[in-house]
């Protein structure tokens, strides 16, 4: 089935298998099946409207609704919602069936659920069994951590995101797994050891600039190298050589470590061998970063996954469709942020819930429909108590209500995200300027918190080029971004990285340093282009404009094994 899509009016297809997982998903009510609709907007434009829903690294200082008392939070001061601190949030000193209402058949949902949602209070941060890490978000189990998201089991973990099981000592990173230690600007390392400004590397230790490399000690500008150990540029040097080379260039100033990353860049895009997409262990998938998947298509950063299409940063998930940021959860239906779920159709950041549909922020609950803020409950509606009799009367006529207002099945509105675009991980992916998300009526902020009282701006050209000439005064003074211009400070734990490191003070922002490191990693989307080496059509994340040298499965693995 081909359809055009309605926000961006390309073309796109509606497979078989698309329509076996809507009417599989639709819910029956009295033996008569409510069949969730076909998509109405293309991939792209569903995950645009999701991602909009998420704000992952932006943290603020803010008082708490409940009780006043200074927090931090996802939600800036100047948010229109109310805003309760963790502690508060999942007591029982408050109950989110007070804001119940009930439905009204002359209005359209949306209009209902958005009403709702402003009274009910919102968690300020998801930061669970955590220690000495108030300034993370979407994250659980860390100690010392700062300013950094989706982080899990780890220590000592600072400007970094999606960072778990057990690193240490990471810094401005990006996807480390498997216990990597000591690493700095590398996105995608898996037990590694001593890594700076690295891609894709796996279980290596002392690299510098290296890209998809496994095995590896001592390596320095080195690409798509297997088990080996002093080397330069690809070039195997001895032990004592490798020592004298490195000796020359460590520790950096800061005008070697620019030239050094952009020769780094510059390999990666004109020496390096990608292949086309990174599959490990998966079966008839698409997609791109695939880890232990079966039958899933189109789907990116997917980790043990199976019978899933369009899912994005998710890990155990099956039978589902549209979802982001989604983990140990089946038949899952445009969700975003949800953990522990089964059967859920449109919801956002729900934890431990079951046969649940248009719900935000409800946890240990099931059978509850355009709920809010809801905490182990059943069988409720716009947050008000039915019996189950009651509430399966009521649901379907909701449903046939949506039905006719075309609301049914599609996600909630951009314009209801608690968030402004710019806050969100779409603007990361789908970029658009305050006039052109003001013309589409999608929510942006302008909020800009005060910055700490600080005795000396520095710009970026007066920062101290070498570590070693670096004081202890610096953690008293703001740095100014060689490219924003923003101010920001450095702490303790950073300083003492560095010196320990040998890597001089950063010129520019945490933010922009995640931006340079995103900007390194090719879009969530395939396109097609020929090996550059056997010519035969693959499908991949490079799009045929770009300079990379892509190679299909079999040259890929011929080449560097």
């Amino acid at each position: 089935m081909q359809r055009s899509c309605a926000q961006c009016k390309a073309g796109f297809e509606i497979t078989e298998d698309d329509l076996s997982f809507y009417d599989n998903l639709s819910p029956v009510f009295g033996g008569k099946k409510y069949k969730i609709p076909p998509a109405t907007r293309c991939a792209d434009c569903r995950q645009q409207r999701r991602l909009a829903w998420r704000n992952e690294r932006y943290m603020y200082k803010r008082k708490c609704d409940f009780t006043g008392q200074d927090i931090i939070s996802m939600y800036p001061p100047d948010s229109p919602f109310k805003v309760y601190e963790q502690g508060v949030w999942w007591s029982d000193k408050w109950d989110a069936r007070e804001y119940g209402r009930a439905f009204d058949f002359n209005r359209p949902f949306f209009d209902q659920f958005r009403e709702l949602q402003l009274q009910v209070p919102r968690l300020s941060l998801v930061n669970k069994q955590s220690e000495n890490a108030e300034f993370t978000n979407h994250s659980a189990k860390n100690k010392n951590c700062y300013l950094s998201a989706v982080t899990f089991e780890c220590e000592d973990v600072y400007y970094s995101d999606w960072v778990i099981d057990h690193c240490k000592d990471i810094f401005d990173c990006s996807y480390l797994h498997e216990g990597s230690e000591l690493c700095y600007e590398t996105y995608y390392a898996w037990g590694s050891y001593r890594a700076f400004f690295c891609d894709f590397i796996k279980r290596c230790q002392d690299v510098w600039f290296c890209f998809d490399c496994t095995n590896c000690k001592n390596c320095f500008q080195c690409c798509n190298l297997r088990s080996k150990e002093y080397c330069i540029e690809n070039k195997q040097y001895s032990r004592e050589e490798y020592t004298r080379k490195m000796a020359e260039v460590l520790p950096f100033s800061a005008e070697e470590l620019k030239k050094q990353r952009e020769e780094y860049i510059r390999r990666k895009r004109e020496v390096a061998i990608h292949p086309a997409t990174y599959h490990v262990q998966t079966e008839s998938s698409t997609g791109d970063l695939l880890f232990s998947t079966k039958n899933c298509t189109e789907c990116f950063d997917t980790i043990t996954a199976e019978d899933c299409r369009h899912c994005i940063d998710v890990i155990d998930v099956r039978d589902s469709m549209d979802t982001y940021h989604v983990g140990w959860s089946e038949l899952m239906y445009e969700c975003h942020a949800i953990t522990n779920g089964y059967n859920c159709i449109v919801c956002h950041f729900t934890y431990d819930n079951r046969n649940i549909a248009y719900c935000d922020c409800t946890q240990n609950s099931q059978n509850l429909f355009g709920c809010a803020g809801l905490n182990k409950n059943e069988y409720c509606i716009l947050n008000k108590q039915y019996t189950k009799g009651e509430y399966e009367d009521l649901v379907p006529q909701i449903i046939e209500h949506m039905q006719k207002s075309t609301e049914w099945g599609e996600f909630f509105p951009i314009a209801f995200s608690p968030f402004g675009y710019n806050q969100s991980r779409a603007m990361e992916y789908y970029p658009l300027t305050k006039a052109q998300a003001s013309q589409q009526g999608i929510p942006w902020s302008d909020y800009d918190p005060p910055f700490p009282a600080a005795k000396t701006i520095i710009p970026a050209a007066e920062i101290p080029s070498s570590i070693a000439d670096t004081t202890d005064d610096i953690l008293h003074c703001a740095l100014q971004c060689e490219i924003s211009g923003k101010p920001f400070r450095i702490i303790k734990q950073e300083l003492d990285f560095y010196r320990k490191t040998g890597v001089p003070l950063p010129q520019r922002h945490p933010d922009q340093r995640y931006a340079d490191r995103m900007a390194q990693r090719p879009p969530r989307k395939l396109w097609h282009r020929q090996c550059a080496k056997c010519k035969q059509p693959i499908a991949t994340s490079y799009s045929p404009d770009r300079l990379e040298i892509v190679y299909c499965d079999s040259c890929y693995l011929k080449e560097v094994y």
